[in-house]
């Protein structure tokens, strides 16, 4: 394969994912984007928050899948909103994304689906259970995916 060109480098496009899940690390994550890619003139960052099934045989009896489905969009909206504040006033670009699945093997399928070079999550989410140096889901995109992947504390 030839050498990639100056030229061709500069004109690529930097796509980062950044998934949220509204705490404060991952908020330390979108400060760390909106400082990483700030220099960078043609980037994507691509917001995403991933709520896990709502499938549990209670749930589904409980609430109608129309009102879990209106849930879990405003927990997603939730979750989105303080790295897109962070984003928004370093006047970085961003498109948002509301999934839903297994956090993990969802979070490495959308980076691919949409082309990423870098995957940036913080270390630990709102989750109080997972690893005691890192949290499960950051644990499982490691070992999921084959893009960098830079965790921030």
């Amino acid at each position: 394969m030839p050498p990639i060109a100056s030229n061709q480098i500069k004109s690529m496009t930097c796509k980062i994912l950044l998934p949220v899940d509204g705490s404060e690390c991952s908020a330390r994550a979108a400060r760390h984007v909106a400082h990483l890619v700030g220099q960078i003139e043609n980037k994507e960052v691509h917001l995403v928050n991933v709520q896990p099934p709502g499938d549990d045989w209670m749930v589904r009896r409980m609430i109608k899948p129309d009102e879990l489905a209106r849930m879990e969009q405003e927990w997603a909206q939730a979750a989105l909103a303080p790295a897109c504040d962070i984003l928004r006033q370093a006047g970085i670009g961003f498109e948002t994304h509301s999934l839903q699945g297994d956090i993990a093997p969802t979070l490495v399928r959308l980076a691919e689906q949409l082309g990423c070079v870098q995957i940036v999550m913080g270390s630990r989410g709102l989750s109080s259970i997972g690893d005691l140096l890192m949290g499960s889901i950051a644990h499982k995109v490691l070992h999921l995916t084959r893009l960098p992947v830079t965790l921030v504390k």
